[in-house]
């Protein structure tokens, strides 16, 4: 992966994929016949990996889950980032890597939308087929605009360590499925704005108490 990550199909060439797995070119047809059969292993290889990371068999604590899948999907789309990008170059040349590379995508989408199924026919919701699958595609494709394009662009992205859940609480509020979990999130929010204009009028009225901010006649 890191050499077709470093130099694309055509510049990793078979000598330099044996001497990075440590074994020779004989070795390397024996077991693969061909560059394309190893490119489709590795495709391979990524899909076991977020097949290893799916979602619950049934929704439990949807906000929870989904973050947790949605935090572990952009982990793995960042590590694979510069092999992902290599492939969409090349693509147009080589368009017999496009099966290989829907692999992990469709896997992915495969879980999502299975999940995000049983989780409207448990809430109840009026959503019909398509409109559960394009919200699955939607944020699918967020996941990989983020993973692709935050190095290029990161003040467009929430801070990692919160991605996965803001990706997953938006996707909630899309299917109308956010419920008690976002709700009580919504209040702690409101809360803590409250509090803060609270503290904010206790101040302002501190200081009005003390004599400051009051307005003083001229010439006194």
């Amino acid at each position: 992966m890191r050499v077709f990550a470093e130099s694309g199909f055509r510049g990793a060439t078979t000598r330099r994929i044996a001497e990075a797995a440590g074994v020779n070119e004989v070795t390397l047809f024996r077991q693969f016949k061909s560059k394309t059969a190893l490119i489709n292993e590795v495709a391979e290889l990524y899909a076991r990996r977020r097949s290893e990371e799916a979602l619950p068999s049934d929704p439990v604590e949807p906000q929870k889950e989904l973050s947790e899948w949605c935090q572990a999907h952009l982990a793995l789309l960042r590590n694979s980032r510069d092999m992902i990008r290599k492939c969409m170059a090349e693509v147009d040349d080589m368009p017999q890597m496009v099966p290989c590379m829907r692999r992990g995508p469709d896997v992915v989408h495969r879980q999502l939308l299975e999940y995000t199924q049983k989780l409207v026919r448990q809430r109840g919701l009026s959503l019909a087929t398509e409109d559960i699958n394009v919200a699955c595609r939607m944020l699918q494709g967020s996941l990989f605009a983020d993973a692709m394009g935050r190095d290029i662009m990161p003040d467009m992205y929430l801070p990692p360590r919160r991605a996965g859940e803001g990706y997953a609480r938006m996707f909630l509020r899309m299917l109308g499925a956010n419920g008690d979990a976002d709700g009580a999130s919504d209040a702690v929010e409101r809360d803590g704005h409250t509090k803060a204009k609270k503290g904010r009028r206790s101040s302002t009225g501190g200081r009005k108490r003390n004599g400051q901010g009051r307005h003083r006649p001229s010439g006194t």
